[in-house]
């Protein structure tokens, strides 16, 4: 008799356990937005009824590449309905595209959902063949990179009104495009431009947006992504050396390492001088004309404590700015 009452005791807990949990019903997973602009930012809302008799919670909303989730509603209450906000990039992408949407929830039954967004991203104006500029570039030297400028627009002559450059460095020109240059799918004017980072612009990664303006009443702006690297002409590796705190050794000895950039052949360290009376340095050639090592040493015991100073470089180098390279040096004798 005991056996029968804990097993309907369990059997009732379970039949009323069951009746709390959630359920999670879409009726409309997919959005099609048909044919779109490209640069076009596309929102829409689904919206999550919970058909259970206990709270919905949404765990999770994983959006996939070129669409971000704005926000949604975390707990849905039984017969309440939630909304998942949703918003879709298109400026990075042409034709057919689908994204989706993974939605995690508490719902025993149907943990995991997929939401859809489609469109077909029509490009009225675009720049052939992308829209990414690439440099890698000397900082001595002009990075050129040309792009064709075309619409499916017809009716007007189509024009380009104006460049915007995030930097002063990052120059613009354009042409009407040269014959052997037009694309034949096009039928109204095309432009070549070319886009000009100069010596202006400093050491490092190139990393910015510039734009396109034009006369298209449909797209009057384009982004274009510019990318890359400008390399230094003379490199020293370290800029700066710091040894940190050494004890005095008669082997010690540190290495910096000078390369020419520009592959000229001619590159030669004429003089090496420290400003600190107990180090020198002298040089190793790694590539006759082009790239040495720097060795330091002791020429005598130094006093215990901090120190500074500068290894002074002279070279034969054609650019005046390295015929004088002067290396910070510090550290801490022990």
């Amino acid at each position: 008799m005991k056996n029968c009452l804990l097993i309907s005791l369990l059997f009732f807990s379970l039949f009323a356990f069951s009746q709390d949990l959630p359920k999670l019903v879409c009726e409309e997973t997919l959005k099609d937005f048909g044919v779109v602009l490209k640069g076009e930012e596309l929102f829409h809302t689904f919206e999550i009824k919970n058909e259970g008799k206990g709270d919905l919670t949404i765990l999770d909303v994983r959006p996939s590449c070129g669409c971000t989730v704005a926000e949604w509603d975390k707990i849905i209450k039984p017969g309440q309905v939630g909304k998942i906000k949703t918003k879709f990039e298109t400026k990075d992408f042409n034709g057919p595209q689908s994204k989706d949407i993974t939605v995690v929830s508490n719902d025993p039954e149907n943990p995991q959902i997929k939401l859809f967004l489609k469109a077909t991203i029509r490009v009225l104006v675009d720049v052939l063949p992308d829209t990414n500029l690439r440099f890698i570039k000397l900082k001595k030297d002009l990075g050129k990179v040309q792009r064709l400028v075309v619409t499916e627009e017809e009716g007007y002559e189509f024009k380009i009104t104006n460049f915007e450059s995030p930097k002063p460095y990052i120059k613009f020109e354009q042409i009407p495009a040269p014959q052997d240059k037009i694309n034949p799918k096009y039928k109204n004017k095309q432009y070549e431009i070319t886009v000009i980072i100069t010596p202006e612009a400093p050491v490092g990664f190139l990393n910015e947006k510039a734009y396109i303006y034009t006369n298209s009443k449909k797209v009057p702006k384009v982004e274009l992504k510019i990318m890359g690297l400008v390399r230094p002409d003379v490199l020293v590796t370290p800029p700066k050396l710091d040894m940190g705190t050494i004890e005095f050794n008669k082997d010690f000895e540190r290495l910096l390492n000078i390369k020419d950039n520009t592959n000229s052949g001619r590159f030669e360290i004429l003089n090496l001088n420290s400003t600190i009376p107990f180090l020198t340095a002298s040089q190793e050639v790694i590539k006759p004309g082009m790239e040495y090592n720097l060795v330091l040493v002791f020429v005598k015991e130094p006093p215990k404590g901090p120190f500074e100073g500068k290894l002074i470089v002279e070279t034969n180098s054609d650019l005046e700015e390295f015929k004088k390279i002067e290396i910070p040096i510090s550290g801490t004798i022990r």
